[in-house]
């Protein structure tokens, strides 16, 4: 092969390329890397100078596989291009490229200028018959070698993930034991990840809950690089630690791509429940999932965390004649409305609305009447709720002061087994020492203000007392809107809304949870709201601009003249077309061109069209030397077949025997008027210049008009005014 190697390309550059795929093979592969840097000697045995020799190294951790991201090959390119290579060098060809793209622009190049390729001990000269052909076998062989590389490396993975064993990233609150995932043995770690579960339960939303642990002072911990972190808990956190299905004892692995089906199995290829110990059951789990998706609003029928309106049952409200989800709707009060999408342009149609006061003050005395005789047993059990919260919380604060005391200690024996003249290393563990008995301090403090605000155990007599007061406790200010719509949630499923127009009475049925109904009925008070109906007037006015004029159009129109909806609304091309659909008036037709083809349009396009100002043709309009297409209605806007007659009346430059007004008055000694007069009846041409200095009115006076016309002209009337 040492033939194919001339004088020429021992004259140009021998180009060593090193590669490796990634980092972790440039650290651990390195008796590749040595092996293509020894393809220099291999450079001088086949006769390059030293100082001919180049390496180009710059793509060591890069992969071959995607094309344009490599700047070490670019430069390679550049150098061949330019015919300053004589030959390139590389243990295989797979080290130069792994896409054909990449593959054969640089095989182009080579036998473009006559390079080289060497592997290792074959020299290949691109262009020649069988060497094209090898070439072109090595790097579709590379190419297609990687896939299988993949396919054959996400195999291995696939069966590992069926195992349960294939993890590659742990969340905080777990650890390996080889192949077993275990829960973290750090307490503090346990309690905080619970706290957040109990924070979602009385929350209702990953935000809130986030918001009552930083209350709290409950920091989460997190797991990055492998090493746990503690940080304040926000929304983000809150949320990733709430959705992974680890924590309810699942293992899964591959989120589906594309938009999620729902929060549960059907988004992962592989799902094994039951696989570890978890910090809450999976019916919890999914009933978590369940809300996060609601909170969302995606669907109307999906129920999300209670708001901070006043409105008692939203989410609970069905409407009872089409059988959906009734909204609230603010104002000085509240009322719950059916918005139920039509097909039409998917706007809303309502199918009634009713007061939310009278209907919120029946449901809640229901609701108390229904827990009355239950409400000691309610309160001792909310009581030691908060307690137990109470106890959880300085729990939590304990075992972060232990955890600090930990470090603190672990810090001072670090610094006190370093050689105090070494400075270097004794000041950062002086310092380091030093932050860890700062965060001691401070983890005391939060401990000791927690105690502080601790209350011991509630009297049973208080508690008696707070059993027979609790209408007084749903009606204080101290209870939210939040906290009453999440007591009615916990009893009812809905509350179904309907309303007999007939019997002038309001329906309220209340499904309980358990399957028990109850059944109420309302007077309606004042009477249903009187039926508004369209103006005849205005509506005659419609079926006679609709013909010539779109719906924007014509509201501008009714605008104009002062008219309003039934309901005293301005007019808008939506309101328009309404009053037009419901009165079965068709839309504006596009208008028909006569004979002549000739366009319609409007006077500001026609204006545009003959060069001229719309003043000038609303005048030529008046004055009825132009005809325009206008129903007879005041305000209606004019429009204007553009024939070709009409063109031929707007000219650029005043044909022969034609003079300006002024002109003609002079030399005729008429009025204006009666040169008006003549032109409307059609007796004197006239036509009109839109350039130059000679633009204006201008009409024909020439020996051949007729005698009785210049006879005519030559005695005007004495009355006449002259008009411009």
């Amino acid at each position: 092969m040492t033939e194919r190697i001339t004088a020429d390309h021992l004259s140009r550059l021998a180009i060593v390329y090193v590669r490796q795929s990634s980092p972790g093979q440039v650290q651990n592969n390195r008796e590749s890397t040595r092996r293509q840097y020894a393809m220099t000697e291999r450079a001088r045995a086949f006769g390059w100078p030293e100082q001919l020799i180049e390496t180009i190294d710059g793509d060591l951790g890069m992969s071959g596989a995607v094309a344009g991201l490599r700047r070490g090959f670019d430069q390679l390119c550049r150098k061949v291009e330019l015919g300053q290579v004589g030959a390139v060098f590389g243990i295989e060809m797979s080290r130069l490229s792994r896409n054909q793209v990449e593959w054969v622009h640089l095989v182009d190049l080579c036998c473009r200028t006559g390079t080289l390729i060497v592997e290792d001990s074959h020299v290949y000269t691109p262009g020649r018959n069988d060497d094209d052909l090898i070439l072109g076998i090595k790097g579709a062989v590379n190419a297609s070698e990687l896939s299988i590389i993949k396919s054959r490396l996400l195999g291995g993975q696939r069966n590992k993930a069926k195992r349960g064993a294939l993890y590659s990233n742990l969340p905080a609150g777990y650890v390996l034991a080889g192949e077993t995932l275990v829960k973290d043995p750090d307490q503090q770690v346990r309690d905080a990840i619970e706290r957040v579960f109990s924070a979602f339960q009385e929350a209702g939303t990953a935000r809130a809950a986030a918001q009552l642990l930083r209350d709290a002072g409950v920091r989460v911990p997190v797991c990055r690089s492998g090493r746990l972190r503690w940080q304040e808990a926000d929304y983000s956190r809150v949320q990733a630690l709430l959705k992974n299905p680890k924590m309810a004892g699942v293992y899964a692995w591959a989120r589906r791509p594309g938009p999620l089906v729902g929060p549960h199995r059907e988004n992962w290829r592989i799902w094994i429940p039951d696989h570890h110990e978890a910090y809450v059951d999976l019916r919890t789990w999914h009933r978590i999932q369940d809300q996060l998706f609601c909170n969302q609003g995606k669907r109307p029928q999906d129920r999300g965390a209670p708001g901070a309106g006043p409105a008692l049952l939203q989410g609970l409200a069905v409407c009872g004649h089409c059988g959906r989800a009734m909204g609230s709707q603010y104002n000085k009060s509240w009322r719950y409305i059916c918005r139920r999408r039509t097909s039409y342009r998917g706007r809303y149609d309502s199918c009634f609305s009713i007061g939310g006061v009278r209907v919120d003050k029946l449901v809640a005395d229901s609701f108390l009447a229904a827990v009355g005789s239950a409400a000691m047993t309610a309160v001792r059990a909310a009581e030691k709720r908060v307690v137990a919260e109470r106890e959880a919380a300085l729990r939590s604060h304990r075992l972060a002061l232990q955890r600090c005391r930990y470090d603190a200690s672990l810090a001072e024996r670090r610094y006190r087994q370093v050689d105090p003249d070494n400075r270097l290393i004794a000041a950062t563990l002086e310092r380091d020492w030093e932050l860890a008995l700062r965060e001691q301090a401070r983890a005391r403090q939060q401990l000791d203000v927690a105690t502080a605000e601790h209350s011991p155990e509630p009297d049973p007599k208080r508690l008696a007392a707070l059993g027979r007061e609790l209408p007084r406790l749903w009606a204080a200010e101290e209870t939210t809107a939040r906290d009453r719509k999440r007591l009615l949630a916990c009893l009812l499923d809905d509350v179904i809304l309907s309303i007999d127009r007939e019997a002038m009475q309001i329906r309220v049925v209340m499904h309980w949870k358990g399957g028990r109904s109850d059944d109420h009925h309302m007077p309606v008070l004042g009477g249903f709201r009187k039926v508004t109906r369209d103006d005849a007037d205005t509506v005659d006015l419609l079926h006679r601009l609709a013909a010539f004029y779109p719906d924007w159009e014509i509201a501008r129109v009714l605008n104009r003249q002062k008219r309003t909806t039934a309901r005293g609304l301005p007019f808008t091309a939506a309101r328009v077309g309404d009053l037009r659909r419901r009165h079965g008036v068709p839309v504006c037709p596009p208008p028909e061109p006569d004979a002549s083809g000739a366009p319609v349009l409007s006077g500001a396009e026609a204006a545009a069209e003959l060069g001229v100002t719309k003043t000038t043709l609303y005048r030529w309009v008046r004055k009825g030397l132009l005809p325009s297409i206008q129903p007879d209605v005041s305000g209606a806007p004019m429009r204007i077949r553009l024939t070709d007659d009409i063109r031929a009346r707007f000219c650029p430059e005043p044909p022969d025997g034609y003079v300006p007004l002024a002109t003609a008055v002079a030399r005729l000694g008429v009025s204006r008027q009666t040169i008006w007069t003549r032109m409307q009846a059609g007796t004197l041409p006239a036509i009109f210049v839109t350039l130059g200095r000679n633009r204006g009115l201008h009409v024909r006076i020439s020996p051949d008009l007729d005698t009785p016309l210049l006879a005519g002209l030559a005695c005007p009337d004495s009355g006449q005014v002259g008009e411009g």
